[in-house]
């Protein structure tokens, strides 16, 4: 099984079209793909066909009220009646296969961001989860934008696969080419130092996909010139800046299903995906049936 964080400690950079969009991608390729929403917003949640959630969520589990087993659900595309309304449907056409959504409801997650270190061990509740779950190939965590309690449990539950080989788990950061976003990586990389300070668990950093990339300007060529000097091959190929992901969003459709206007930013991170793999990344895992 390989386990990742999506994070970065600024927000807007693209971690969630990130998750979503590479999770179908990898789903489709035959990969049994699993997202976690640790993010107070929701949006992989709404995005992967579960807004406005009720039930049991992810914050259940890390209160040790459910497991993941409990909650997860299959993910599904979200379609409207002939008034406009939406039309949820668990019928089979309707839903992703070979992918799943831990699903995450608005505001529920709050708290844990003060719940969790106050209790011994409320950070390794996430990992804890992982390893009881039902395996799955791919396992993508989408965390918030900010420097939190979850955020450190979503990078400490990367390390339920740490005895697995390269590339099998870790930290993948999204930014975009400005200098808050990427100021949000070395913010980044000092919580990884302290992780591994605090816990004894070096999280690697494996990726770092730049988002919303504008066609042309010096300050972004600059920026992501840097990018490559300071950290190589880490730097996958760039997504392009696309007003088809916010639409494709709107209408509750992952971008890689959105159609034939959403195919340049399909394709982005589909050379993205391409990039991971050829660095050890997204193994199928040895499940036994």
């Amino acid at each position: 099984m390989s386990t990742y964080t999506v994070a970065n400690m600024s927000g807007s950079v693209g971690k969630t079209t990130t998750v979503v969009t590479a999770a179908v991608q990898l789903a489709a390729s035959g990969l049994r793909v699993r997202v976690i929403d640790l993010d107070p917003q929701a949006n992989a949640t709404t995005w992967l066909g579960y807004p406005d959630i009720g039930g049991t969520t992810i914050a259940d589990v890390l209160r040790l009220d459910a497991t993941i087993n409990d909650i997860e659900r299959p993910a599904r595309i979200i379609d409207y009646t002939e008034d406009g309304d939406l039309l949820f449907s668990d019928d089979p056409d309707a839903l992703i296969d070979n992918l799943t959504i831990v699903p995450a409801a608005r505001s529920t997650l709050d708290k844990l961001m003060v719940e969790l270190p106050a209790v011994v061990g409320g950070v390794m509740r996430l990992r804890d989860a992982l390893e009881a779950a039902t395996p799955v190939d791919v396992t993508l965590i989408d965390s918030p934008g900010s420097n939190s309690a979850l955020v450190t449990a979503a990078l400490i539950a990367t390390s339920v696969d740490e005895e697995g080989p390269e590339g099998s788990w870790g930290l993948i950061t999204c930014t975009k080419p400005a200098g808050k976003e990427s100021e949000g990586i070395q913010a980044l990389l000092r919580e990884l130092a302290i992780v591994k300070k605090t816990f004894r668990i070096d999280i690697p950093l494996l990726a770092i996909v730049p988002c919303a990339v504008p066609a042309s300007g010096t300050v972004y060529q600059q920026q992501m010139e840097y990018l490559v000097e300071g950290f190589g091959d880490k730097v996958t190929p760039a997504v392009r800046r696309s007003s088809i992901v916010d639409e494709a969003y709107t209408n509750y459709r992952p971008v890689p299903l959105y159609g034939y206007r959403a195919k340049d930013v399909s394709k982005d991170y589909e050379n993205v995906i391409a990039h991971m793999k050829r660095h050890g990344m997204f193994r199928p895992a040895a499940i036994n049936a």
